[in-house]
């Protein structure tokens, strides 16, 4: 007895399996260990930060003596790069900072989030990307020093990343990404990103 299978049957089985076995695969991680351990993460960390304060109105710091008070998610390893960030920011919009007893106004900065995540996409055998991602989540207050009133509040927040992918094992460029209106926008070097 012979049997015969059917051309369609043989097509469509070997269809599955190809797919099956192109199909992708994606996750995503926290970054291991503590704080910020390579150039490319903090570069995505920097333009995410970049970012969040090119989004940030400090007309309301203008001519003023003010301080500065960081709270919330923020730790030894982002701490420097923050309070920086912000104290560039507020003294390029014509603040004046000073000791917190001789401020008119005090800047209180609450980081939602300062962070990079890694993440992996791949198409067995064809190709494989790899990205860091980061965000810089936070929330500026600005207060009367003499009586707490709140005179202004807002949140900014950006978001960067890096992605580089192989293909057929063959390594490509890395790109910087900064997100702007929905969408990643590349950003040819990182280090002029301001």
């Amino acid at each position: 007895m012979k049997i015969r299978i059917n051309s369609s049957i043989t097509t469509l089985i070997l269809m599955v399996g190809l797919i099956s076995f192109t199909a992708g695969c994606s996750s995503t991680q926290k970054t291991g260990g503590a704080g910020l351990q390579s150039v490319v993460t903090q570069n995505v960390v920097r333009i995410a930060g970049v970012k969040a304060m090119q989004g940030a109105n400090l007309s309301p710091v203008k001519g003023k003596l003010l301080s500065i008070k960081l709270t919330g998610f923020i730790d030894a390893a982002n701490q420097g790069f923050i309070e920086n960030l912000v104290r560039s920011r507020v003294e390029d919009a014509g603040g004046r900072l000073v000791a917190q007893d001789k401020a008119a106004i005090i800047l209180e900065v609450v980081v939602n989030s300062a962070g990079n995540d890694f993440g992996t996409s791949r198409v067995p055998v064809i190709s494989r990307s790899e990205r860091t991602e980061g965000t810089v989540d936070m929330d500026l207050v600005i207060r009367n020093a003499a009586d707490g009133e709140k005179l202004s509040s807002q949140h900014v927040v950006g978001e960067a990343k890096y992605e580089q992918t192989a293909v057929l094992g063959i390594e490509g460029m890395g790109n910087y990404y900064v997100k702007e209106k929905g969408s990643f926008t590349e950003v040819p070097n990182p280090s002029n990103y301001r």
